[in-house]
Formats: structure tokens, sequence, C-alpha cells
């Protein structure tokens, strides 16, 4: 079933932008969360929800587990850890306006990243597709505060861990079962937050109901969905395109914010949703040249 809906580039890119509004919702949903919980513990919580809710669905896939599979399941959990704990680090000292714009530049990083590790061309087109976007992104999150630090610097790491997470899932699910990646890297994740929630002394009593049906929410949507819908469509589009859909997180990130915290969004704030938008559009504008000059070709052959 799932193999037949992600036959299509269209159904895998709006799968992807599904994604997106997912993880742009948790914004609002964890900004109280690690008042009552360690960041550590929190991933421990979520994505250990989210291994046992796949391990449940796909138990029968287990036995297509090779050495291969697990190296590449194990590297994308490690990337994806290294990421999300850089992330909650660099978040003690800096701004989350800062972060936000620092780690949206994954969008940036992603084609280069292609290009010099993966020999990846890059097209013009695509070039000012991440443009746009990273200007979107600027007047989206940035605040306009100079000074760089510490935590500018993990938020950065963390920006370069995501880009190369989105690089890696696209050469290994073109070899590999997807569902299977998404299971032993969320397990990664877990493993290794527990560590940490473990050593820094992180582990407490959850007697929240709300807190705990936000845990819910990360892990069975935020996590174990997204991650599975993710490894499944990007079978089917690039890492740059895929790049410049996870740019619209901070889009939707405004809209629930103000949906569920009643943030006002700014002018400024529509005016880089819009950027972000035209930056899609001509990151798309690559295939459609690859299908004219397939089509020049075929003209010229006959």
């Amino acid at each position: 079933m799932l193999d037949g809906f992600f036959n299509s580039k269209l159904r895998s890119d709006l799968a992807l932008l599904f994604v997106v509004s997912i993880w742009g919702s948790t914004f609002a949903l964890m900004k109280g969360a690690f008042d009552d919980v360690g960041p550590f513990y929190f991933l421990t919580l979520r994505f250990g929800l989210a291994f046992f809710i796949l391990l449940l669905l796909f138990f029968n896939r287990l036995k297509k587990i090779d050495v291969n599979i697990l190296k590449s399941g194990t590297n994308l959990g490690v990337v994806l850890f290294l990421g999300f704990a850089l992330q909650v680090s660099g978040l003690r000292y800096t701004t989350a306006s800062k972060a936000g714009f620092i780690t949206g530049l994954s969008v940036v990083l992603v084609p280069f990243l292609g290009a010099i590790f993966f020999k990846k061309k890059l097209s013009l087109s695509t070039c000012f597709g991440v443009i746009f976007a990273t200007g979107g992104l600027f007047l989206l999150s940035f605040d306009g505060v100079a000074s760089l630090n510490y935590g500018d610097l993990l938020i950065f790491l963390c920006a370069l861990s995501f880009a190369l997470h989105i690089l890696f899932v696209d050469k290994y699910v073109k070899f590999n079962d997807a569902i299977l990646l998404a299971l032993i890297q969320i397990g990664v994740v877990a493993l290794l937050s527990g560590v940490l929630a473990v050593f820094r002394g992180g582990v407490v009593s959850i007697n929240s109901s709300l807190l705990w049906a936000n845990i819910l929410y990360m892990g069975l949507f935020a996590t174990a969905i997204a991650l599975l819908i993710q490894n499944k469509a990007q079978e089917k589009t690039t890492p740059a395109k895929a790049a410049i859909i996870f740019s619209l997180e901070p889009v939707f990130g405004s809209v629930f914010s103000y949906a569920i915290l009643g943030e006002l969004i700014s002018p400024r704030a529509y005016f880089g949703g819009g950027l972000i938008v035209l930056g899609m559009v001509l990151a798309q504008i690559r295939f459609k040249e690859s299908l004219i000059i397939n089509k020049l070709q075929t003209v010229e052959n006959k």
C-alpha cells in the first residue's frame, strides 16, 4: 500500500509537505515542555515511543534485516541524533529566532554538500531557489541580533547534521527497505538520547497528562509517521528539492504559533513565507527544463 502511494513524484512531494506541517506544529507544542523534563529525556521518550510503534506495525519485516541495512540505519540514526543533540544544546546559549534561521541553513547546505561529497550536479534554478528560500528564512526567523556566540556554532553544526541526514536518506533508500531504515534510525536516536539522559541526570517522574499527550503526538506523528514518510517520499524526489520543501517548516511554525499560542505574524514574516514558496517554484523548474531537453533530444534523434 505504501509503495503504491509513493509511486507518484507529486504525491511524494505532497507527503513531504505534510511532514513539514507536522514538524512546524512542534514548535508551539514544545515551547514549555523543557520546563518540566530534560531535553534528552524528552528525546528518549519521543523516539522510544516511535520505535515501539513502528516495531509493532512492521514486526514481520525484521527478518529482512541484514548487516548492510543495519549499518545504513545506524549511520542515519547517529547523524539524526547529532542534529537534535546539537540543537537542544545550542538553544541554551542563543535566541530561538537566531536558532531557527541558522538551522534553516540546512536548505543551503544540502545541494552544495551533495555536489561536494556525492558529485550531484547543481542547476542554476536550484541555486536561485535556495537563495530565495534562504532569504525567506532570514525574514521569518532572524531577529536582527548581529552577535554570534557558542550557541550559534552548535546550531550551525546542527544544520550541517540535518543536511547530511537528508543526503544520507537519499543515498540509502535506493538500496534498502525504507521502513526498516526508519525503524533502525529511530531506535538509535532513542538509545543515544537515553544514555545521555541517564548520565546528565535528566530522568524524572512525569505526572502531567498534557506532557504525556505532547510526547504521544511527538512520538507517533512527528517521529514515527514523519520519518517513515520522509524515507518513502525521498525515493522519488531529490535531496535538493526535499530541502526546499523542508524550508517551509518555519512557515507552518508561524501558523501554529498563532493558532495555539496567539502569536501574531508580522508582514515581514508573510513576505518571508512568500519568498520560500517562490524558492520552491524555482526548484521545480529544474525538472521542467529536463523534460524539455529530453523532448528536444528525442526530436533530434528522429
